[in-house]
């Protein structure tokens, strides 16, 4: 099943003017790579669009430059695309695009009259980082210990990732096993007995690895000091696996680790941050952030420097309890079309609520065998204008069912063990309705699946889920006039 409705919609791109970065002045806290950057307003639908010059780098590709440089969800990528292509008319062929190619980057869509327009057309934008600053706790993560072996090489050591084609250690290999081990002068001479900090090649993907290396062997990494209150845990593992299928849900993305620094507004004030592993933060599929709050953590509670910093970088913000979140929709989530009904019973006439079909859960019909008369309980459904049909969940059989077929009954077999998303398939199928599972739907030119069992049959249109549903879906299923029974 696809759903697709064509919208024609005229254009319009009016670019404000294209500079390629240049730094401005930065903020001179130690660690914090928080600087002022020029960036480009370009307007696209009557919405006003932040965009940053930027240089491709090796191993890169259009999707994953704007994953990593805008805040942009996986629903937003398709129009950020289309106005990717409009700034940069020379890229023919996006998946193409190679190292060394100056680019125009849509990082996000912004209010055009929050930022202040310099006389060459671009503007200056405080940039939101993550630290730079690295803590030993930050880098045992992606680390192991090792003690040296009779026999051990550093090139066995270390994973394939930090080594050349020809299996030698490469530069950044030999960088980072220097940077870790500063006791040791030549990676070539390791002594049997040494403990070893080896890195792990999920380091090389962390946003300070860079900044790693550059620090040089003589630093000592500070300490992050992020100035929201400690007096909260990081959430548990079984709290990140909630939060994650919330956000699946809601179509948005989670920030969970790391620290997250804003620019306080003047120049050269101390910026403000976050531990996202205290306060993680959701993002959902329109843009609005969330910022999640411990027990003992409120927004009164925060730095109000801190606070203004973050509103004036999100203008749509909001606080909420971490358990509010957990409690008021993650819980409902876990329920699914593949569950048992309890009462199947009850399930049949909730489906068949607001159709014209009558359904009664137990009708006794007479039936004969070997001379013997007997009744047998069966569910039964009627309709004016078709024959009636009976619904057996496995208390008849054999002759006695036999019997009522000979009648010229039509049997509809529903099994207890059957799961919800059965039930709707065989029911609606019997009933003579066109049925589809797990339908899709286009929206901005991306195909998206809608968990549960769309069902039609002329002018009637009903959706079955047990899945609370994203926005797009709900506005989608509201204008095709698709009536929606949540199966609680």
């Amino acid at each position: 099943m696809f759903f697709s409705r064509a919208i024609i919609i005229r254009r319009v791109v009016i670019p404000v003017i294209l500079v390629f970065f240049t730094p401005c002045a930065s903020f001179s806290a130690p660690g914090v790579k928080t600087s002022f950057k020029k960036y480009s307003l370009f307007t696209y639908d009557d919405g006003s669009y932040l965009c940053e010059p930027y240089l491709v780098k090796k191993d890169e590709w259009l999707y994953k430059i704007l994953r990593q440089k805008g805040e942009i969800s996986a629903s937003d990528f398709p129009l950020f695309l289309k106005i990717f292509k409009t700034i940069n008319p020379k890229i023919g062929n996006i998946d193409t695009i190679s190292p060394g190619s100056r680019i125009m980057i849509p990082l996000k869509q912004v209010d055009e009259n929050t930022y202040k327009q310099n006389s060459n057309g671009t503007v200056e934008v405080p940039m939101l980082a993550f630290s730079t600053q690295i803590t030993p706790s930050t880098v045992s993560r992606h680390t192991h210990k090792h003690e040296v072996k009779s026999g051990d090489t550093m090139s066995e050591l270390l994973s394939k990732e930090f080594l050349t084609s020809r299996g030698n250690v490469s530069k950044v290999g030999e960088q980072a096993v220097l940077h870790l081990n500063p006791d040791i002068k030549d990676i070539n001479y390791i002594y049997q007995g040494t403990s070893l900090v080896i890195p792990d090649p999920s380091i090389l993907s962390q946003p300070w690895f860079n900044n790693l290396i550059a620090m040089g062997k003589k630093d000592t990494p500070p300490e992050e000091k992020p100035t929201i209150p400690h007096t909260s845990k990081p959430i548990s593992m079984a709290e990140l696996a909630h939060l994650k299928r919330y956000t699946q849900l809601i179509q948005g993305r989670l920030m969970h680790q790391g620290t997250l620094f804003f620019p306080s507004g003047s120049q050269g004030s101390k910026p403000q941050s976050i531990d996202l592993s205290i306060t993680p933060v959701i993002s959902d599929e329109t843009g609005k952030k969330t910022v999640l709050l411990g027990p003992d953590a409120t927004e009164a509670s925060m730095d109000p420097d801190l606070v203004a910093a973050m509103k004036a970088y999100w203008k749509n913000l909001e606080f909420k309890k971490f358990s509010e979140v957990l409690s008021a929709n993650v819980v409902s989530n876990t329920q699914t079309m593949k569950d048992v009904p309890k009462s199947q019973e009850s399930l049949i006439n909730l489906l068949l609520t607001g159709t014209p079909y009558v359904y009664k859960p137990q009708v006794f019909f007479p039936v004969s065998f070997n001379k013997v008369e007997m009744t047998v309980p069966l569910g039964r459904i009627t309709h004016d204008h078709t024959p009636d049909i009976l619904i057996n969940s496995g208390g008849v059989y054999g002759s006695a069912l036999d019997a009522l077929k000979n009648k010229g009954y039509r049997i509809l077999d529903l099994p207890l063990d059957l799961t919800f998303e059965d039930i709707c398939i065989r029911l609606f199928s019997r009933l003579g309705y066109q049925v589809w599972k797990d339908p899709a739907f286009n929206v901005a030119r991306k195909v998206k699946n809608i968990p549960g069992v769309y069902a039609e049959k002329g002018m009637e249109k009903l959706f079955l889920t047990r899945t609370p549903l994203f926005k797009s879906a709900t506005t989608f299923l509201k204008n095709e006039k698709i009536d929606v029974i949540i199966l609680r």
